[in-house]
């Protein structure tokens, strides 16, 4: 039986990020632009990015 993880796979974790900027009015490609944006100024990965933006939502930032 497969242990479980608490974080989603990465790709679940910017689809996430990405129905939440989506959410706040951006289209897709405006959401996808503003994830890598957001990234690229802390100087992380997207999906590590796109973990903080969900975890944010969630309320477990920390």
């Amino acid at each position: 039986m497969p242990v479980r993880t608490a974080t989603p796979p990465a790709q679940d974790v910017v689809g996430l990020a990405l129905e939440v900027l989506a959410a706040q009015g951006l289209s897709r490609s405006a959401a996808q632009a503003a994830l890598v944006s957001m990234a690229r100024e802390r100087g992380l990965t997207v999906a590590r990015s796109a973990a903080l933006v969900v975890a944010a939502v969630d309320g477990r930032v920390g």
